[in-house]
């Protein structure tokens, strides 16, 4: 089998969804699948490239972050990857094409499966979904809601990563079928280490893209809010960047956190879990997800989570059980559940460990093992109904050569 695999953000760019299409990407080639990724370049990176058994191929698209995309560079994407993308379909020739969100890359999916017939799976990741983040996304889908209607029906298999994403998926296209298929996790390279129970300070980590989606001014302002004595045992690490991050250290300054707070800027994807391993407790107080990777490499670290009740996170966190679940954007039970983790004492051990023992059912391989099969499925209807196509033909040219008499 031969896939080609598009998406406009690809490691080490991007966040959750650059690492699932990798990830999918190296399991795939490791099954004897041939897989061509085309995905944005950025600077210092080659234009091609080969890895872990598959070929990236880069298209210039005026990136200028490495941790986000603006909509004009998404557009750079897709106008700079149609005659790309047309020239591997017509010397690669893949069987079909893996299509990471339906808006910024579904198009260009679309338009070289009409021009050259190739099938697609699409796979919504979120932000690509109409719903997802209605105050700062809505008009963007309405704009872009008969693209979007184009590109979801002309798949052939549709994929989101959660129940919660499927059923706002579904109110797009209430009749089609959507695929869950679970984000994973390395469970090889995420591992839980020994924590001290006794130590004077709980770490606090957060991880993923400083913007208003993540819902860390609250997290802020729960910090505020926090007892004098309870507040002198906590220490927070934020890991990422983004267009959010000098208001939020603003805001750390005023609230009179700077003490406790840092800002550790965007970290490669090879030191990230040494953050994970150094934490004691999660915290994602996120607004809206699919399925986080970060909860799940924070589980596989034997950490206990505190995060939103949303999609996705509330797949993932069985409230009182491996962390907590408080409601999004508000402050007032984030700040008390902060309270509850810090003075909560030996009970984070047990937490941490009932993580790891909960995400031991996802990882990568059954993800990469899912899609193939969808793959083979998409590839197998294909096959049927040339067969039926071809059956036909044959009938009608029977008919129109026989004797009427």
């Amino acid at each position: 089998m031969r896939i080609l695999l598009l998406n406009y953000e690809f490691p080490p760019l991007g966040g959750g969804a650059a690492t699932a299409s990798a990830q999918i990407a190296a399991h795939l080639a490791k099954r004897g699948v041939e897989v061509v990724v085309l995905t944005s370049h950025f600077k210092g990176l080659a234009h091609k490239e080969r890895r872990d058994g598959y070929t990236i191929y880069r298209v210039n698209a005026m990136r200028r972050h490495i941790d986000r995309c603006s909509v004009p560079e998404m557009g750079g994407y897709v106008l700079g990857s149609v005659v790309p993308a047309l020239r591997i379909a017509s010397r690669f020739r893949p069987d079909l094409m893996h299509i990471f969100f339906g808006v910024p890359t579904g198009p260009v999916g679309l338009l070289v499966s009409k021009l050259k017939g190739i099938p697609y799976l699409l796979s919504l990741r979120g932000g690509d979904v109409p719903g997802f983040m209605p105050e700062e996304l809505a008009r963007v889908h309405a704009l872009a809601m008969p693209v979007i209607k184009q590109v979801w029906s002309k798949a052939s298999v549709i994929v989101v990563n959660s129940e919660g994403l499927h059923r706002l998926a579904q109110r797009t296209l209430p009749h089609r079928k959507i695929e869950i298929v679970p984000n994973g996790v390395e469970l090889d390279a995420f591992y839980p280490v020994s924590r001290d129970t006794q130590a004077q300070k709980v770490r606090l980590l957060f991880v993923g893209r400083l913007a208003n989606q993540k819902g860390l001014s609250y997290l802020l302002q729960a910090l505020a809010r926090l007892d004098e004595p309870v507040l002198e045992r906590v220490e927070v690490e934020l890991v990422g960047s983004g267009p959010e991050e000098e208001r939020l250290r603003s805001m750390a300054a005023d609230l009179g956190l700077n003490h406790i707070v840092r800002f550790a800027g965007w970290v490669p994807r090879t030191e990230i879990v040494e953050h994970y391993q150094r934490a004691d407790v999660f915290v994602l107080p996120s607004l809206d997800e699919g399925m986080p990777n970060v909860v799940l490499e924070a589980m596989a670290c034997g950490m206990p989570v505190l995060a939103t009740d949303i999609r996705g996170n509330c797949e993932l966190v069985q409230d009182g059980v491996n962390g907590l679940l408080v409601p999004p954007a508000e402050v007032a039970p984030l700040a008390e559940a902060l309270h509850t983790l810090v003075t909560a004492g030996g009970q984070l051990a047990s937490m941490g460990k009932k993580s790891r023992e909960l995400v031991g059912r996802f990882s990568w391989a059954a993800t990469a093992d899912n899609y193939l099969q969808l793959s083979e499925q998409i590839l197998e209807a294909r096959h049927q109904g040339s067969k039926v196509s071809a059956f036909k033909r044959t009938l009608i040219n029977n008919s129109e050569g026989s004797d009427p008499s």
